[in-house]
Order: structure tokens, then sequence, then C-alpha cells
């Protein structure tokens, strides 16, 4: 992609804004759409079913909202482009252990996926920005730990079993001790996965955070710390340990700050 070039038009985009936002979020959305229809695009608020109406051009941007849930399977299931977003990575504002951002933090934007899906071939000068440490592969740990989804993320990817699941075929491969935890849970993430044999979750942000503290990962392949972890519980006694630069410069070109979204730096770098 040549320089000044972008990935994505935004006049060719839609971004949806759910109800019930509370005001500092709907003012982040606001402002985005703003942008978005400066640009020539088109924002659609409140009534999701209207996305399904687009024009086969224009790209939808939804976030975390269960009623959007049917469309991005059909959406999957035809091929259709269209745009997630949420929170970041790390230097996130919010729902983090590691150091928190500023001035609204991080949010991570993909195409066709929630997280990233794979490796980018992109330098390290965006992860180096983020000032954030990262700790050698732990190994030889004992307990496992599992940070469990929260009910909108169990309605919104359709997996409400799934902690009942995670539990029973643990335990059929593994006898070490489970410590799980929830979004209420007041401990330290770094707490919990002190002595930790690995961190299991769907695809929790907390997996990509046990990454980078160097707790080994069992995830979901939606999660982009899959790319570093392992998705097979059969393996548990075998976690990976790779490389992580390479993956921790592709989690930094995928998630911008509140400023970046409105400049143009997500259109040129969004993938």
């Amino acid at each position: 992609m040549g320089e000044g070039q972008l990935a994505v038009d935004p006049a060719k985009v839609c971004l949806f804004i759910p109800a019930g936002l509370k005001r500092f979020k709907l003012d982040l959305f606001e402002r985005i759409g703003r942008h978005i229809q400066k640009a020539g695009g088109f924002v659609i608020a409140h009534d999701a079913a209207l996305l399904g109406k687009l024009p086969a051009d224009i790209i939808p941007i939804i976030g975390c909202q269960p009623e959007s849930t049917p469309l991005i399977a059909e959406w999957r299931r035809t091929g259709r482009q269209w745009i997630y977003w949420d929170r970041g990575y790390n230097r996130r504002v919010f729902a983090t252990w590691l150091p928190r951002g500023s001035d609204g933090g991080m949010y991570r934007w993909h195409r066709n996926g929630f997280q990233l899906q794979q490796i980018r071939d992109v330098p390290d000068d965006r992860w180096r920005a983020t000032s954030t440490d990262v700790l050698p592969w732990r190994k030889n740990g004992r307990h496992i730990v599992i940070a469990a989804p929260t009910r909108t993320y169990c309605r919104f990817h359709r997996c409400e079993s799934w902690i009942a699941d995670t539990i029973d075929a643990l335990a059929r491969v593994t006898d070490r001790q489970l410590v799980i935890r929830d979004k209420e849970t007041k401990r330290p993430l770094q707490s919990d996965l002190d002595g930790a044999h690995c961190l299991v979750t769907h695809a929790s942000i907390a997996a990509v955070e046990s990454v980078i503290l160097g707790c080994p990962v069992f995830v979901h392949p939606d999660s982009a710390a899959a790319l570093v972890g392992r998705t097979d519980f059969a393996q548990i006694e075998k976690p990976a340990y790779p490389d992580r630069q390479q993956w921790l410069n592709s989690l930094a070109y995928s998630q911008f700050n509140e400023t970046e979204l409105i400049d143009g730096t997500l259109w040129k770098l969004i993938e």
C-alpha cells in the first residue's frame, strides 16, 4: 500500500451506534460518526436490523452488541466485509491490569474478525510507544487460571455454556487446581498468574495480558492470543512459548487512540 493510500475508504462504511450508551461512550461514537459522515460515510443509530439492508459496497461497523450477532453470522457465511471495534489490547482505560492508557485509551479495529487473526509485517514503533513491559515466559507453573467471559460477551458470541464446558473438558485431561476469575474478581490478574501453569479463556483480553505477563494461554481461535498460544485443551500440559515481538508489533498496529480514530490514521492502518 503506497504512502497516503487508505486501507479502508471512510466514505464506504456505516457506523452502528447502539442505544443505551453511557455519556462518555456515546460522545466517542458520535465523534467517530461525525468524522465518517464528513468523509461521505453513514451512521445508523439504535436499529441494528438496518445494517442488513445496506448496499453491498458499504462496510458495516459494529461493536459487542448481542443484537448484531445474527448479522455477523450471516456476513461470515456470505463473505461480506464488516468491521468490529472494541477496547484495545493494551493501554486501555478500563478492565485492565496492565498500565492504563490516557485520553480515552486505545481501541482495536479489525476487518472480518473480532481480534487480530494474523501476524503482520509491521515495525515495532507503535508497540514501543505503548511503553509496556513484557515479562519473560514463566514455565513450570502449577495451577490453571480460567478467565470467565461476561454475560454480555456470552450472549454476543453464543457461548453461554463455555465455563461449564471448559471445566468439564479440563477435568478430563488434567488434575491441576483451577482458579476461576470473572469480571467482579478484585484480585490483580498478576496475583492469579503467579505460579500458574497457564491461563484459559474464550477470547478475553486477559489472554493478551497474560501473554504480555509471561504466562502461556489456551484460547478460542477468535482470540488474538491464539497466534502465540494453543487452542486444543488436549495439549494443556504442553503450553506454547513462542517469540512474541512481531505479534506485539501487530497488536499495536491494530489499535488506535481517540485522536487516530478521527484523523485518518485508522483508515490507513486497519487490516
